[in-house]
């Protein structure tokens, strides 16, 4: 139950707040300044009701001080006069809201609620902020192996710059949190981080999405829509698959990183954006260069600070620890309760090459989350022992198999992991293909061939 003071010299008004706020509140009373200061240091109180009597404004000093002990403590005033300047007086002391008396129980439980629920999103606000910080802390990103640790370093340094930074590295190696660190680890980390994957965006709505378009421009375009490079000034922005950019919107892209300016897609008003730009490709762009598929101006300019995100195969001493961070991550999110990895599920991780990266080796421990029935995670349910996982993720080969003993059991084991994934995503094929780290297509095969069947799949497909 949350507590409340209530400072008020008028005996009927303290009765009829008792009346009032005594279902929802631990009410505690104060008659004056006097033992005001004394009583707050002993008790922490959710929120305090203030009342100027009279328009008395001598008790702004007991404001003053409230603000003083408790600074985080919500203060709403009331008061029977409505003088203009007590009542800004009291707001740019740190009151919360000034309530006229009379009041009704409606009017001041409203305005007491309000106050309660302003504080509680300051405080999340507070505590994702720290959140943030603590996710791109350089000093907390794992970097064990001698490679990560370059890295890191070198990050350290450019993230101090305002020159562009181009990240390459294969698909789940964590370019977007790397470029999260930049930003939240450079000068501009007060303003705009905005992020934007170049590939998951159709070609003619790219240039709209980056730049923005005026109502009209073109079928649809019913409103006026501010861009992501309008939207980042004075921030940062982050393009990811930057090589899939048509060579048409890597021109106008060519033009902001030199000009720092844009127009709207139909509109002729010129806007300038100053934004840092932190780019990101899993492909060679120098092969593209090649084949004219990618500006060579732009690749220069882009090219200014290169960081080379290593694959987790070059990573090794960085296996255990990243495991058992996600293991830890994930087990709050799934409201499950694994103490680690057995010995033999850790030899798996280590020994195996992780060709999807950090973002397979996440979605694997996920899944053996959800299907591990013990304290520790067991290899059989990573699915990355004998060939099990090439089992699941493979097409079958035209070849027939042979049947031994080894391969029924193996197929009998495949078929088990299958239904209890479709189990686990309550028979619903794509969520199962995401849990067993395969494509749906794959998956459906699968399934097709070893004649597992739900009746609501009828359902789901019509």
């Amino acid at each position: 139950m949350r507590s409340i003071l209530i400072i008020d010299a008028e005996q009927k008004w303290r009765d009829f707040l008792s009346e009032v706020l005594a279902a929802e509140y631990q009410v505690s009373y104060c008659t004056g300044s006097r033992d005001l200061a004394k009583k707050i240091k002993m008790v922490q109180f959710d929120i305090i009701l203030l009342d100027l009597h009279g328009g008395d404004e001598s008790m702004l000093a007991a404001l003053v001080e409230i603000k003083k002990i408790s600074p985080c403590t919500p203060v709403v005033i009331t008061s029977n006069t409505e003088k203009a300047e007590l009542v800004v007086a009291a707001i740019k002391q740190g009151a919360f809201d000034f309530v006229i008396k009379p009041y009704t129980a409606v009017k001041i439980k409203a305005s007491l609620s309000k106050a309660l629920e302003n504080i509680s999103l300051r405080n999340e606000l507070d505590y994702l902020r720290r959140e943030q910080d603590v996710i791109y802390d350089l000093n907390k990103i794992i970097a064990v192996s001698p490679v990560m640790t370059q890295v890191i370093e070198g990050i350290k340094k450019f993230a101090q710059t305002d020159s562009t930074i181009l990240m390459t590295g294969e698909t789940g190696t964590g370019k977007s949190l790397m470029s999260g660190a930049i930003h939240y680890n450079s000068l501009r980390r007060g303003k705009p981080f905005v992020k934007i994957n170049c590939a998951n965006i159709q070609e003619t709505l790219l240039e709209s999405e980056l730049f923005g378009h005026e109502k009209g421009a073109f079928t649809g375009a019913d409103k006026l829509r501010v861009g992501r490079f309008e939207q980042a000034n004075g921030g940062s922005i982050f393009l990811d698959e930057i090589g899939e950019m048509s060579i048409g919107l890597q021109a106008k892209l060519l033009r902001v990183i030199e000009d720092k300016a844009f127009e709207r897609v139909g509109g002729n008003r010129t806007i300038h954006s100053d934004v840092r730009i932190i780019a990101a490709t899993n492909r060679n762009l120098d092969d593209l260069v090649a084949r004219g598929q990618f500006r060579e101006d732009l690749f220069y300019r882009i090219n200014v600070l290169p960081i080379r995100l290593p694959p987790l195969r070059q990573r090794q001493a960085c296996l255990k620890p990243l495991a058992e961070l996600l293991l830890d991550k994930l087990c709050r999110s799934l409201h499950k309760s694994i103490k680690g990895f057995s010995p033999p599920a850790l030899a798996a991780i280590q020994g195996y090459s992780w060709p999807g990266n950090i973002r397979q080796l996440a979605n694997t421990i996920e899944r053996a989350i959800l299907l591990e029935d013990k304290d520790e995670i067991q290899a059989v349910n990573l699915m990355l022992g004998n060939d099990m996982v090439n089992a699941v993720c493979q097409p079958a080969s035209s070849a027939a198999p042979v049947e031994t003993a080894e391969n029924l059991a193996l197929a009998v084991s495949e078929r088990d992991n299958i239904i209890a994934a479709l189990e686990k995503s309550l028979w619903i094929q794509k969520d199962a293909a995401l849990l067993l780290g395969v494509s749906p297509r794959v998956l459906n095969h699968k399934i097709k061939k070893m004649g597992i069947t739900h009746p609501r799949w009828r359902k789901f497909r019509s």
